[in-house]
């Protein structure tokens, strides 16, 4: 369990607070870096853990430090090779005993995944999707001409499953898997893990992928269900850890929450679900996103990262 407040004694002291916890969730990263940097031979990381949990922040600086020892880092979104938004509300308009599906591993183009793993060890020119989430299709193409001093971080939640690992498995790989592990108790009221991934998400997909809160609400239960059936199960297996939970996330988070959240329609079902989040920031002072170092994590949630 970490620790916050409602309210702070002045704003140097919500200022001492994140420094604080920045330096406390670098601290937990760079001992995962070191490892896995302690790797030379390693040519592919499979960077995974549940919805909103950091994965793009540690990418970047696992790119940091690995390029700082000689490699020349890609990093490949498993995101990108999401099949087109039209092919999954046509594969479940075509079948009425199921919703359309946005989380499982059937959402991923394997054969051009596979494809893609197989030229990078092989030293062929790739060519690397790009997804563009609002329009829910592949937008382009980007070509990597790979070499023995390459090193792919393939990141995403879909590589912690189990037809994406055995991609991974015939060659040398790593895992590293990050997640909000620790509850937050601001003054009394506590946010469980899941809370945090929730809100997380509701303020990035809101920002940065145009999804309606409601929307973000109605998919959190197929998430959900995801996440118990093919990833926390399979956590076990990975080989790094880190916990991305960041104290004063709540009080950064809470002003934009309280901007989205009054936006359900009163009329939605998750009306109820919104309203009982909104009930449980009242009183909670923001904290200044000017706090943040250059590189934190929370970019990820909030605004285009620096």
């Amino acid at each position: 369990m970490m620790r916050s407040k409602k309210t702070f004694a002045s704003a140097e002291e919500a200022r001492r607070f994140v420094e604080i916890s920045e330096a406390e969730f670098e601290q937990r990263l760079m001992l995962a870096v070191e490892r896995v940097c302690e790797n030379k031979d390693l040519r592919l990381i499979g960077l995974t853990g549940p919805t909103c949990s950091g994965k793009t922040t540690t990418a970047k600086k696992l790119i940091k430090h690995l390029t700082e020892r000689g490699k020349n880092v890609h990093v490949v979104s498993i995101d990108d090779f999401f099949y087109d938004r039209d092919v999954l509300i046509a594969r479940a308009d075509n079948d009425p005993n199921i919703e359309v599906d946005y989380d499982s591993e059937d959402t991923i183009d394997f054969d051009a995944l596979r494809v893609c793993i197989d030229e990078v060890f092989s030293d062929e020119p790739t060519q690397i999707p790009k997804f563009d989430f609002i329009q829910g299709m592949r937008v382009g193409y980007v070509t990597i001409d790979p070499d023995d001093n390459d090193l792919f971080i393939f990141e995403g939640i879909q590589a912690i499953y189990p037809k994406v690992k055995a991609l991974f498995g015939k060659y040398n790989h790593k895992i590293l898997y990050i997640c909000a592990e620790s509850a937050v108790d601001v003054d009394g009221v506590v946010f469980a893990p899941n809370e945090l991934r929730l809100m997380r998400r509701l303020v990035r997909d809101y920002k940065f992928r145009g999804a309606a809160p409601e929307f973000t609400l109605y998919l959190w239960d197929s998430v959900r269900a995801n996440e118990e059936l093919s990833i926390f199960p399979n956590a076990v297996n990975c080989d790094y850890f880190v916990n991305s939970t960041l104290p004063f996330e709540v009080n950064l988070l809470a002003p934009y929450l309280r901007d989205i959240l009054p936006r359900v329609p009163a009329d939605d079902p998750h009306k109820d679900a919104a309203d009982m989040i909104l009930k449980k920031l009242e009183g909670i002072e923001a904290v200044s996103p000017e706090y943040l170092i250059p590189d934190s994590l929370c970019y990820e949630f909030i605004e285009r990262q620096k």
